[in-house]
């Protein structure tokens, strides 16, 4: 993929103000939990299903820091769906999506998208995702306790997800609506100096079957085209202040319709 270029405030607004994110209906599920210090190994403080994306929360992240996680997200990804909705534009997606959330104000840091297999005959969409994810924290090059961090959370919360019906049937809604055959799983970290720190693990694939679970489920290696995504980035908040109403206006009430919380 191509390496970051310079991109002004001015281009960011222009783009963002462009961008088409009407889909049908999207949907918001997180949970909240306490705020503690980063950097030691602790319980997560939260975790969303927003759109495709089962996201995870480090506790200790601000409330706006994390409305603004989830905001830029659903945002880049429903402009992405709009512009490349078919199920083998899984580059093209993943392009625009990394675009999108850099002209809302992150810098994408690593970036990485190819065809991808599973182990073995039998696999689960769940644990492939979570081994991108891993490679994906790896290739960031974070210290140690923050890659443990990183980690945990979003193995937390994939567990959880699997015990916790309401927010698997919105997952699975989702997925189903969005129909281009693809999820991501991510985790997120505010350092002690106020770094927010995003990274994602993106799965992509071409079903020959007529498999209609996604996740928790046995998948037949044979039957499915595989493609990964992984990407590092962090939020630069000079920038998330401008753009912040532009997103919030074009989500409209979205952002906000159908919010459920479940415990860790």
């Amino acid at each position: 993929m191509e390496k970051n270029t310079v991109v002004t405030l001015a281009d960011r607004l222009e783009r963002l103000s462009t961008y088409d994110v009407t889909p049908e209906k999207i949907i918001i599920n997180s949970r909240s939990a306490s705020g503690v210090m980063a950097f030691n190994i602790e319980e997560p403080s939260r975790a969303s299903i927003v759109g495709d994306a089962i996201l995870s929360f480090v506790s200790g992240m601000s409330d706006q820091n994390r409305a603004d996680v989830l905001n830029t997200y659903l945002f880049a990804s429903l402009a992405a769906n709009k512009k490349y909705p078919a199920d083998n534009q899984g580059k093209e997606w993943y392009q625009i999506f990394l675009q999108v959330m850099q002209d809302a104000g992150w810098i994408v840091l690593k970036r990485y998208y190819d065809s991808t297999t599973a182990s073995g005959k039998s696999f689960t969409m769940d644990q492939l995702a979570l081994t991108i994810l891993s490679s994906a924290v790896a290739a960031a090059a974070v210290p140690g306790p923050t890659s443990a961090l990183l980690l945990k959370v979003a193995a937390d919360a994939m567990a959880s997800l699997q015990n916790s019906d309401k927010p698997l049937k919105v997952f699975d809604q989702n997925i189903k609506e969005k129909g281009t055959g693809g999820f991501a799983v991510g985790s997120c970290l505010e350092t002690a100096g106020q770094e927010v720190i995003l990274t994602l693990g993106a799965v992509r694939y071409i079903n020959r079957t007529n498999q209609t679970k996604v996740l928790f489920v046995n998948w037949d290696s044979s039957s499915v085209d595989l493609y990964r995504g992984e990407s590092h980035m962090t939020m630069v908040p000079s920038i998330i202040e401008k753009t912040r109403a532009i997103i919030a206006g074009k989500l409209g009430d979205r952002a906000v319709r159908q919010i459920s919380e479940w415990e860790i």
